[in-house]
């Protein structure tokens, strides 16, 4: 069933079907997430990461089509300005990916999963500036040290365990230069539609490996703690805008 048809049904249902397909999408997150994105292989018009568009579940006041124009009004271009590099953790399809090329020279874009890469490199064909990297889903291993001048995710976060979260934030330490700024979007389970998404998928993952597209806990507090504990700065966390969630502002050390 696609994600189209899913959007119309109930959260709880959709949930139940997600559960039900867990054996078929792979065993871990990024089985999961791959899998997903050849759905999308060979569909003309349709960018994977543009269907995740629904203002009243993320708590955003405004048109779906102004979500991301909206953030990077209000978030990321006041926070990012310009620089030579930026690495975006999981582009997925690259619905955010689009704000960053004026933000800098290059964009270096890291997923765990080839498909999602392969769709991004096919919509922004002719952007020179961009280079993808494959991860392995155990950290930023192919981007060297103190290269980045600037980090940057969004709906990613959200779906990681605190362990993951944890690595990828030391990792953004390593590959950070000095002073580098990073902006992480992530859950906030303790905010009311954040609540809401944990309880609706508390059932679903009793006794049972992390479903690839459910969320994890997570707060701004715990989140500036793992961000303090791996180093790094932990500058402010929006919450008005998506209200759902969190939005992370961070910053390497300048030494």
């Amino acid at each position: 069933m696609s994600n189209t048809l899913l959007k119309f049904l109930p959260f709880n249902l959709r949930l139940k079907i997600r559960q039900k397909l867990v054996s078929i999408l792979g065993e871990t997150v990024s089985d999961g997430w791959e899998n997903y994105a050849k759905n999308f292989e060979g569909k003309p018009g349709k960018f994977l990461g543009d269907e995740w568009n629904e203002p009243e579940l993320i708590g955003f006041d405004g048109a779906p089509n102004a979500i991301v124009p909206t953030l990077d009004r209000k978030v990321f271009q006041p926070y990012l300005g310009k620089c030579q590099v930026i690495l975006e953790i999981g582009p997925g399809g690259g619905r955010f990916t689009k704000v960053l090329f004026p933000k800098c020279q290059r964009v270096i874009a890291a997923d765990t999963s080839p498909t999602m890469l392969s769709l991004l490199q096919s919509r922004y064909e002719t952007e020179t500036s961009l280079k993808c990297v494959q991860l392995d889903g155990q950290g930023l291993g192919p981007i060297e040290d103190k290269s980045i001048d600037a980090a940057f995710s969004f709906d990613v976060f959200v779906h990681l365990e605190q362990w993951d979260i944890f690595n990828y934030l030391c990792e953004l330490k390593r590959v950070l230069k000095p002073g580098g700024k990073a902006i992480i979007h992530h859950g906030n389970s303790l905010s009311r539609l954040g609540w809401r998404r944990f309880v609706a998928e508390t059932r679903q993952q009793l006794n049972t490996p992390k479903i690839w597209g459910t969320f994890s806990f997570m707060s701004p507090n715990v989140f500036k703690e793992l961000s303090e504990r791996a180093g790094l700065h932990h500058i402010n966390c929006i919450t008005d805008i998506v209200r759902r969630d969190g939005i992370s502002l961070l910053q390497s050390p300048a030494s």
